[in-house]
């Protein structure tokens, strides 16, 4: 199958959504981030990388459940947006 640049850039774009992280940007005090890595942590989580995200987020890579896990945290409220497993 032969793909124009036209078609390649529709389907780039289409899938951009998928790819896409949450936004955290809002008004408001931002907890700490230790507060957060804390919370994880007492639900089993081990951490090995914790991190404020271009978007405004808290990302927390890990271990939890005895699976691999990255998971976005709102800084604002510490609610969970998004997770993904391994």
């Amino acid at each position: 199958m032969k793909f124009t640049l036209p078609t390649l850039i529709i389907a780039t774009l289409a899938a951009a959504p998928v790819f896409a992280e949450p936004e955290c940007e809002g008004e408001g005090p931002m907890q700490p981030l230790w507060q957060t890595v804390k919370s994880f942590e007492d639900a089993e989580g081990s951490v090995e990388v914790a991190k404020l995200t271009g978007d405004g987020c808290y990302e927390i890579y890990g271990h939890q459940n005895g699976h691999k896990v990255e998971i976005y945290y709102d800084p604002r409220t510490g609610a969970e947006l998004d997770r993904e497993e391994d």
